[in-house]
């Protein structure tokens, strides 16, 4: 997963799905993305699509011109 600051991590799931976990303190073992933390302050999955609309949102031009299917081609692997 990636750690961006105060023990907020991102990891991206097999289906495309990403997962945000916040811990209140670091995490005795780094976090995996499919793994099981009851002990999380914050625990949310966002489906791909809604990924691929935050990334197009909060982009300097937002989504117009598409830019959501560029996002999802981007999150997906696909050419770009």
């Amino acid at each position: 997963m990636f750690h961006l600051s105060d023990n907020l991590f991102f990891g991206r799931l097999p289906d495309g799905k990403v997962r945000i976990l916040k811990f209140a303190v670091p995490p005795a073992d780094w976090p995996k993305a499919d793994g099981v933390f009851p002990d999380a302050a914050f625990d949310q999955t966002i489906d791909d699509g809604g990924w691929g609309s935050i990334v197009a949102s909060v982009s300097a031009k937002g989504e117009a011109d598409g830019r959501w299917y560029k996002a999802m081609d981007f999150h997906h692997g696909r050419s770009c």
